[in-house]
């Protein structure tokens, strides 16, 4: 007995750990910090090589460079990067869903307001989805409601476990989420921004049916049904994409009339409307197995007018080859990984929510901006997360990811430890 308890007086005391103002969340994963850090780094260095082809001008042989414009588009970048980790930092820190959950339907309320102000704005590339400002910035409300869907949905799980009795219908839970769907959801088709309305529906969709519950179980299979039924007619859909362009193609949605055309052959018209998905496969083609080099891309200058944004991942390929795609496939694979591992070590619902709902997230905008470039799909205009040019959805991942370390450090400080 003696020896047990000296045993026991030898056991070092856990090291406190030193407060710092901008430290994560105790137990935060670091690989997923890691991950995060890198595939801004990539996307700095990305958007600053195709800033060099959007200000500079072939001229003979040699290629006349705008510096101060690169250095603008470099300063401009760093400084999204910043307000990215700021954004991470403070809702790691501060962001409590039982506090957002007093307040959440007056969250709704006010950015339904916001992400409608797009509607005042001209159309670009089809779309209304951005808010000009003075300077040349912008702000894409619609980013930000993919995260905010994420936390609906959570604190939906949340009051079901917390308060079985007054929460014991589908329509007294998810009401304040299935409002917010609808709105935002009417919101952004009037900007024709459908790329983003899919990805919202897939995130809400995955969201919802991933947790277990006796309350929505008969919901979730009425869900899985349609989104079986939504998919079978896509597939068809563009199986008759003929029909369908034709029936596009004088209305306003005429601009998806032609994705989907540039998806079949962007050969038919590379002159034309498939110049740009044309010169990206050209981009991916001329890879090679460690590319070009870094900044040796061609497209770039010109043969590509979204280069930074939409079509920066034919350029980063191009550059850097199959080597490049590995590690951005591996990143994303790690990031993705490790938000699974914990989503299903908690045996909290609104934890698990959140983690699977920022794997949905990134996951959808890879496989859609991929897919898109690469011409296996319609192009849907979804930027590459990280890696392209924007600080709305640069913010709005941060956001997520930032909830999603606030999840992990309360799992492994209690659940795991147990």
């Amino acid at each position: 007995m003696s020896n047990k308890i000296r045993k026991l007086k030898r056991v070092k005391p856990e090291k406190k750990r030193k407060f710092s103002l901008l430290a994560l969340a105790p137990k935060s994963d670091k690989i997923i910090s890691v991950c995060v850090f890198l595939l801004m780094v990539i996307g700095l260095l990305m958007i600053t090589s195709v800033a060099v082809g959007t200000v500079g001008t072939p001229a003979g042989e040699n290629v006349i460079i705008s510096d101060a414009a690169v250095t603008t588009a470099l300063i401009k970048q760093i400084i999204f990067m910043g307000a990215g980790y700021l954004v991470l930092w403070f809702v790691n820190r501060f962001l409590s869903l039982r506090l957002f959950s007093v307040f959440q339907g007056l969250a709704v309320a006010l950015y339904a307001v916001i992400n409608a102000l797009p509607l005042l704005f001209p159309a670009v590339n089809g779309s209304r989805a951005w808010i000009h400002l003075p300077g040349g910035l912008s702000i894409q409300p619609a980013e930000f409601v993919k995260p905010l869907m994420i936390i609906l949905i959570a604190i939906a799980f949340m009051r079901i476990e917390d308060k079985p009795k007054k929460f014991n219908t589908i329509k007294s839970a998810f009401r304040i989420p299935i409002v917010a769907f609808i709105i935002f959801g009417i919101e952004i088709a009037l900007q024709r921004d459908f790329g983003t309305l899919a990805i919202i529906g897939f995130i809400a969709f995955i969201c919802f049916i991933l947790v277990d519950m006796p309350l929505t179980r008969k919901a979730q299979k009425l869900c899985i049904f349609a989104f079986i039924g939504a998919f079978v007619g896509v597939v068809i859909v563009m199986a008759n994409s003929n029909f369908l362009t034709e029936l596009l193609e004088n209305t306003p949605l005429s601009h998806i009339a032609v994705r989907i055309d540039n998806a079949k052959n962007p050969y038919n018209d590379p002159y034309g409307q498939g110049y740009q998905p044309a010169n990206a496969l050209y981009g991916i083609a001329d890879s090679g197995i460690v590319g070009k080099g870094f900044g040796a891309s061609s497209r770039k200058f010109g043969y590509l007018t979204q280069a930074e944004s939409d079509y920066i991942f034919a350029v980063m390929i191009e550059e850097t080859g199959i080597f490049g795609l590995g590690l951005l496939v591996l990143l994303y694979g790690l990031l993705i990984y490790r938000l699974l591992y914990y989503a299903f070590k908690t045996t909290d619902s609104s934890k698990k929510v959140i983690l699977t709902g920022n794997c949905a997230y990134l996951f959808i905008h890879f496989a859609l901006n991929v897919g898109g470039v690469s011409a296996l799909i319609p192009m849907t205009g979804i930027p590459l997360l990280f890696i392209s040019e924007g600080g709305s959805s640069l913010m709005a991942i941060c956001a997520t990811i930032g909830l999603s370390q606030r999840c992990i450090s309360d799992i492994r400080r209690y659940e795991l430890r147990k």
